[in-house]
């Protein structure tokens, strides 16, 4: 009996100090010490004004975070020089998708393959992608950009159109559709329909398009795709609204440009970009013009295609020279595996989570006045889940980009074929990059 109730006091004492030394062991296991953090302003405003830091703060007292604003050209310039030296880099820091694969081949990145695995199935399938080499994980990604189609409900209506999302999104649901929206909004308005420039072009609508036929500048094997038949035929398709003379000839993210958004009775008449540039609209581009605009899926390449595209995006990677790469991940992993901390960020921003869970958040469905009420974040998140992989995003990006982007100047001035530009553009990148 004394056997009996001896074993019963050694259960009790168990059950009742294994919570207390779990909590210890918990509370001893959480990283500690400072570590700094790269990221641009605007970021790091977001980050600090939805109070996401002062969470991290009450959840990792001993971490004291090392706030660098610094502008992305600037990390693209200093950090391989840092990876380069073995000294110099930061703990933590924000790369965008477009740039992040040649920092991947540079090497000297933390390989996040183990600490990364339980997000698989969290986070858009594609974005993998964009941070993996060799079946290793080099980043964790933050957000990307679903491609929409935003349209002024005004115009539309003095063209007589529909400004309903789902009937502009039936006019516009292939690329030759938009067009002839395009010609009707011109002719019975006077409006042109978006802005893009010939001379100065970026090659931002270029990749969009390229995207959601799943192209790229290169093939999956490596070899160089600038002047295959598809991408001409996508150029050449984008030449028709050149052509046609409805776009407003303005080079992006200048004052004019701007004032094509903001002014309601000047501005263009709709625009295919990302999610993003909802809340620059609402937020400092276009608040003018707030209740006017409404959103749709963009247009497909042919009737029944894939009507999703993504553009821009970006991770947090942590250099292999990092002190404190525990603590370094504690930071990547709050702010970005967490979908209360995403969902305050995108709230403030819209800069859209890559992870998955948010998407369930409330603010997902609620009415935005900007949109005139529609419920415009569900249709990013159905544009979301329909991505295709694409390789436009690489380790030689920034070349391909440049040379694209001056093909597409001179065959949208007159001076060159879709054809002979795009071919002059893969014979360089292939001259400059090694690529065959």
């Amino acid at each position: 009996m004394r056997r009996i109730v001896c074993l019963l006091l050694t259960l009790m004492l168990i059950f009742t100090l294994t919570p207390m030394l779990a909590t210890q062991v918990n509370a001893q296991a959480k990283p500690k010490g400072d570590i700094t953090v790269w990221m641009w302003k605007s970021d790091w405003d977001n980050v600090v004004n939805s109070k996401i830091l002062d969470d991290f703060n009450k959840e990792y007292p001993d971490i004291k975070v090392n706030r660098v604003d610094i502008a992305a050209p600037d990390v693209y310039q200093k950090l391989p020089i840092a990876i380069s030296a073995g000294t110099g880099a930061p703990d933590v820091s924000l790369i965008e998708d477009s740039a992040l694969g040649r920092f991947v081949a540079l090497g000297g990145l933390m390989d996040l393959t183990e600490q990364t695995k339980s997000y698989k199935d969290q986070i858009v399938a594609y974005k993998w992608d964009q941070v993996t080499k060799d079946g290793k994980v080099y980043g964790m990604p933050w957000d990307f950009g679903p491609v929409v189609t935003y349209y002024r409900r005004d115009i539309f209506k003095a063209a007589g159109l529909s400004d309903d999302p789902t009937e502009v999104g039936k006019l516009v649901a292939t690329w030759d559709g938009y067009l002839a929206t395009c010609k009707t909004i011109l002719d019975k308005t006077k409006r042109l329909c978006f802005p893009l420039s010939k001379a100065n072009n970026d090659d931002r609508w270029y990749e969009v398009m390229l995207w959601q036929q799943g192209l790229g500048y290169v093939s999956a094997d490596g070899k160089v795709t600038v002047d295959s038949p598809e991408n001409i035929a996508t150029l050449e398709k984008l030449g028709e609204f050149f052509k046609a003379g409805v776009i407003a000839d303005q080079q992006s993210w200048t004052d004019s440009w701007y004032a094509l958004y903001n002014k309601a009775d000047t501005g263009v008449a709709s625009t295919v970009m990302a999610a993003w540039m909802g809340g620059f609209m609402r937020s400092w581009l276009a608040p003018d013009t707030k209740g006017l605009w409404g959103a749709t899926l963009m247009p497909a390449m042919k009737d029944g295609q894939t009507r999703a595209a993504n553009d821009g995006g970006s991770d947090f990677v942590i250099p292999d020279q990092s002190q404190n790469k525990d603590a370094a991940w504690a930071f990547v992993e709050f702010m970005l595996g967490r979908s209360t901390s995403q969902a305050k960020i995108f709230e403030a921003t819209d800069i859209f989570p890559a992870l998955i869970p948010t998407y369930k958040d409330p603010i997902f469905t609620e009415a935005d006045p900007y949109f005139g009420g529609q419920v415009v974040r569900q249709l990013y998140t159905q544009v979301a889940g329909n991505i295709p992989k694409a390789t436009i995003y690489g380790e030689h990006y920034q070349e391909s980009n440049g040379f694209v982007s001056t093909a597409i100047q001179k065959f949208a001035t007159g001076s060159m074929s879709a054809a002979d530009a795009l071919k002059e553009a893969a014979n360089q990148i292939r001259q400059q990059t090694g690529l065959k």
